[in-house]
């Protein structure tokens, strides 16, 4: 009896490692890519095979800061993906989300990304994410991007990037547009994009990902940059659905806007005249971060200078040509299943910043609702945004995410779903350590998607306890993401239905139980849209 318990025991021991053995050989087999062999490493907590910092272009120093993104060097050896690389140039940021101290690297040096595939053969869907943080921080590399317990369970392949931020990836200047080939001015980051997406198209197969089935996503200033790339030309054919979270389509500035600001920032660096392009390229990397100052509130009862982001894609000609927005409702944009939708309490998160904000009482709160808004628009304010029952303040930050936030992601189902399937969600969810003062706040989808409730950033809101209850939304909105990138389509066996935008209107609120119906801020979003509230 002993010796069969110790041969059942062997028999069992040789499978793990047989299993573990060919996990090795999956992931650190060699890879083909255009500049060179790589192999990855297998992770330690999922089914799936990382590749982490792969050039995607040549770093954008020297002559080739603020000018559009070059192949990257070649190499013969075969690089070791198993290593981030720096984040993109940015200040450091001690927000809530945006918890990265002062040990992680960055630097200029910084067009990178990173695959996770699962650990087996197969050709999969593409999942290509991109960032947010406001055009001005984070990176594809943070915790709570992970992609390998997406990759594993549900046999997608994951992709994230970096691209270069604020003045960085988005200064326009009248010397940087006279260079001769010049293909986007102010748009660095966004050609950045674009570059890594042709890098998927020539690459993914060799990752065992399908470049003919690719989808965009992004959250945020990520969800910004899905709806620029779903209008710019130059991404035509580069990939085939598209979710927008939490992000809108009226975000750029005209060529003539981006170069004012342009010639003021160059200016604040003694960068004038003629010479003003080859002065900007010898500024050190931190002089131009130091000359990225944050918006100026000289006003605080009028929200519109923080609402203001100096940083974002510009109108070139050739880029966009046109607002996002604009192209999905003149129906030049790419005609592509959509996903989009946004979280129920958006801005919530953002009050972290100003202890007791949510305090202030009624007549201050119409102050600063006046100041912002102007004064003809108080009482339909007050109409579509009711104080009784709730604190004032909070009346007042429903009525300003919907503004800049939620109404875009809704004028973003509108303007797509003449021309392709859309399907749009609000996420309600909230059990976490802190609902109170941030509720189904903005960014607190993500970890429902990447299952990434443990990982920085999101350890500080959920326990344990709360992340294990979670799991019981992640796992279907795993499946609806998955879905939906593997047929254009978010339904799937064993999900509730999820009804097309198109067909009444309809809408997913995630939250347990998950429940659909039609929408219930028509009014609310035709309100602002009148009001042409803009984030530039």
């Amino acid at each position: 009896m002993k010796e069969k318990f110790i041969f059942a025991l062997a028999m069992v021991l040789a499978a793990t490692l047989t299993t573990d053995a060919r996990a090795d050989d999956v992931c650190s087999a060699p890879v083909a890519t255009a500049a060179g062999p790589v192999a990855g490493v297998g992770e330690p907590d999922a089914a799936a095979c990382g590749y982490k910092g792969m050039a995607y272009a040549a770093p954008p120093v020297g002559p080739l800061r603020f000018r559009p993104p070059q192949p990257p060097a070649p190499h013969a050896d075969v690089q070791v993906a198993d290593a981030f690389s720096p984040w993109c140039m940015q200040r450091y940021h001690p927000g809530i989300l945006d918890r990265n101290d002062r040990s992680v690297p960055t630097g200029e040096d910084c067009l990178y990304l990173n695959v996770w595939r699962p650990e087996k053969s197969g050709v999969f869907p593409v999942m290509f994410f991109i960032h947010g943080g406001g055009f001005i921080g984070g990176s594809g590399a943070t915790g709570m991007y992970q992609g390998e317990r997406l990759a594993a369970a549900e046999d997608v392949v994951v992709v994230t990037i970096n691209y270069r931020l604020g003045a960085f990836g988005f200064l326009a200047h009248p010397a940087l547009a006279a260079e001769a080939g010049q293909e986007g001015e102010g748009n660095y980051g966004l050609l950045d994009q674009l570059a890594a997406l042709r890098w998927v198209r020539d690459n993914i197969a060799g990752f065992g990902g399908d470049p003919g089935n690719v989808t965009i996503f992004g959250e945020s200033a990520g969800g910004w940059s899905v709806c620029s790339l779903l209008a710019s030309p130059l991404a035509t054919g580069l990939f085939h659905r598209a979710i927008i979270q939490s992000g809108g389509c009226d975000v750029a500035k005209t060529t003539a806007e981006a170069e004012a600001d342009g010639r003021a920032f160059a200016a604040g660096l003694a960068c004038d005249g003629p010479g003003a392009a080859d002065c900007l390229r010898q500024k050190s990397a931190d002089e131009i971060l130091a000359a990225q100052k944050a918006t100026k509130v000289d006003n605080l009862f009028d929200l519109r200078a923080m609402m203001r982001y100096q940083w974002i894609p510009v109108i070139d000609g050739r880029a966009l040509t046109e607002t996002p927005i604009a192209a999905l409702r003149g129906g030049r944009a790419a005609a592509v299943p959509l996903l989009v939708g946004s979280n129920r309490d958006e801005l919530k998160i953002f009050t972290f910043d100003y202890p007791g904000i949510r305090l202030l009482p009624a007549v201050v709160v119409d102050r600063v609702l006046r100041e912002t808004f102007g004064p003809d628009a108080l009482a339909e304010i007050h109409r579509l945004y009711p104080f009784a029952g709730r604190r004032p303040m909070d009346a007042a930050i429903e009525a300003v995410g919907d503004a800049t936030m939620t109404c875009k992601c809704f004028d973003a189902a509108e303007a797509q779903a003449p021309r392709a399937p859309v399907w749009y969600y609000r996420f309600d969810y909230d059990d976490h350590r802190a609902p109170h003062l941030y509720g189904a706040g903005h960014a607190l989808e993500l970890p429902f998607i990447f299952d990434t409730f443990d990982q920085r950033d999101f350890d500080v809101f959920f326990s344990a306890a709360q992340a294990r209850r979670a799991q019981a939304l992640s796992r279907p909105m795993m499946r609806y993401w998955a879905d939906f990138a593997r047929t254009g389509d978010p339904n799937g066996p064993g999900l509730p239905a999820w009804p097309r935008y198109d067909d009444g209107r309809g809408r997913m609120y995630f939250d347990l139980p998950l429940a659909t119906r039609p929408t219930d801020n028509v009014e609310k979003c035709g309100f602002w849209e009148r009001q042409g509230v803009s984030l530039k």
